[in-house]
């Protein structure tokens, strides 16, 4: 039973339109079936935390002055199969610097030690530069 004037031919390209977004919706589901998205911060991170670790001299001097582990490192990059707790903090990160972008990762691990990591990410290794423990109020490290 179609209403008779204008609104039957609305209603047929309603029904139609309404037909091919499901065939469209129904194409979308099993193309991407099974992948989901990620936001950039968490790519990197993932990124960074399966590459290569390098260590600087300034980083390891500074590591061991503020007794921060490798392990601790390792913990907040996430590296393995254990995602880590660290993300990258956009606002202290350089990701447009030459030659090389550099970021920085901050997060807390186990131990509670506050920890921001700064990190060149060259090629297909992540070339640890400097570590800042963020609950140190004052800094006695003589780094250069």
């Amino acid at each position: 039973m179609a209403i008779e004037g204008k609104n039957s031919d609305l209603f047929r390209r309603l029904r139609l339109y309404g037909l091919g977004f499901l065939i469209g919706m129904l194409i979308v589901s099993m193309v991407y079936k099974g992948k989901g998205c990620q936001m950039p911060g968490s790519l990197k991170m993932e990124k960074l935390g399966w590459q290569k670790l390098q260590y600087t001299k300034h980083a390891e001097c500074r590591m061991d002055c503020r007794h921060i582990t490798e392990a601790d490192i390792r913990e907040i990059l996430g590296t393995g199969a254990v995602a880590g707790s660290g993300k990258v903090n956009y606002d202290k990160s350089d990701v447009h610097h030459k030659p090389y972008p550099t970021y920085a990762v901050e997060g807390v691990t186990k131990k509670g030690k506050n920890l921001r990591i700064v990190i060149d990410d060259v090629d297909t290794i992540s070339k640890v530069v400097t570590t800042i423990d963020l609950g140190m109020e004052k800094d006695s490290c003589d780094c250069k």
